[in-house]
């Protein structure tokens, strides 16, 4: 009985035994398939993480590359503004300049140009032009005062006049030779004179001062010659040369 309940024993110590190593193997397995299973999910993910990596890489190369880009043409930017500014500032250095320059040139100009002068002046000074407008505009007025320079003008306009009884205002007609010279005859006939550039400015000398000025031993044939140039200037098909005296006036110009 003793010897039986032994060999049974061992029979069932022998089992057990093989069941748990048999239980092991099955979990060994088990578990070499959940470590080969969980092996390539997270190979995928790592893989997955390291595509993430060098896409976010890229993002912020190419970040810090519109960055860069960015910042270049901010600084393009800044440069080309501080040239603006530059650039005002010195078109308002010039315009200064010129406006000065106007003031001390206008009263040496003839009439008509200086009444050309005043009223463009006043338009600049009550219009809120921008710096380039206003330069645009007083170019205008130097290629006004260039074009009169270069031609002949006739122009018949009211004029004071001294006389025996003081002064009285004529009809007269103004001839310009440029900006520097000009004469006048009144529509009658019996006032004449001459205007020129002197140092103070546009100045008219009237009939006997102007005769002497003139160096005139006779008036009729300076009215002649003014006669004829008037003529000349309504019709220019009748030009021809005519000996007109000239009276210039001694200018320092250093002092203008």
């Amino acid at each position: 009985m003793t010897a039986l309940s032994s060999s049974v024993f061992a029979n069932q110590t022998e089992y057990e035994l093989m069941q748990q190593w048999l239980d092991l193997e099955s979990q060994k397995g088990k578990l070499e398939l959940s470590w080969q299973t969980n092996q390539q999910s997270l190979q995928n993910q790592i893989k997955l993480l390291k595509e993430e990596k060098a896409a976010l890489r890229a993002l912020i190369n190419k970040a810090k590359d519109a960055r860069s880009e960015v910042d270049e043409k901010r600084f393009e930017l800044t440069k080309q503004q501080q040239q603006l500014e530059e650039n005002q500032r010195l078109v308002k250095a010039e315009l200064k300049n010129l406006m000065q320059f106007i003031n001390r040139v206008s009263p040496l100009l003839p009439p008509p140009i200086q009444a050309q002068w005043e009223d463009a002046l006043t338009t600049i000074n009550s219009t809120p032009y921008s710096n380039s407008e206003q330069l645009e505009k007083l170019l205008s007025m130097f290629k006004s005062a260039t074009e009169f320079n270069q031609r002949i003008a006739l122009n018949n306009t009211n004029m004071t006049i001294p006389t025996a009884d003081g002064e009285t205002q004529m009809l007269v007609s103004q001839i310009y030779l440029g900006l520097s010279q000009a004469w006048y005859v009144s529509h009658d006939g019996k006032h004449f004179g001459i205007g020129r550039v002197e140092q103070h400015g546009w100045q008219w000398h009237h009939t006997e001062q102007a005769q002497q000025l003139l160096g005139l031993s006779s008036r009729e044939d300076f009215l002649q010659s003014l006669a004829q140039i008037k003529s000349m200037l309504n019709k220019p098909t009748t030009a021809a040369f005519v000996n007109a005296p000239l009276a210039i006036a001694p200018i320092e110009k250093d002092l203008l």
